[in-house]
């Protein structure tokens, strides 16, 4: 599972890149709207995979969970990313 984490935040800069590059390029060609589609289904499914990481986070205590919870569902793409990379060591929240 830890490695789950390396690749959410992967996917989630990628498709948050695909969203702006798609906004650059919707101006010149019709190609950009459909790459910007595509970063909002790749930031959506990994909006939904980092709120179900911490439904199933083992390491966290309850008000932890609702905290990051709230943050994740909240601020759907950020909130994921920075769990994402808060979580990064050795799969525990850096206090």
């Amino acid at each position: 599972m830890r490695h789950m984490h390396k690749t959410g935040l992967i996917i989630g800069i990628t498709g948050t890149i695909l969203i702006f590059l798609g906004l650059m390029m919707m101006q010149h060609y019709d190609i950009g709207r459909w790459i910007m589609y595509s970063g909002f289904i790749v930031v959506g499914v990994v909006w939904v995979w980092s709120i179900w990481d911490v439904i199933v986070a083992e390491d966290l205590r309850f008000y932890q969970k609702i905290f990051w919870l709230i943050i994740t569902i909240s601020v759907p793409v950020m909130g994921g990313l920075v769990y994402s990379i808060m979580n990064q060591k050795r799969n525990r929240i850096v206090t």
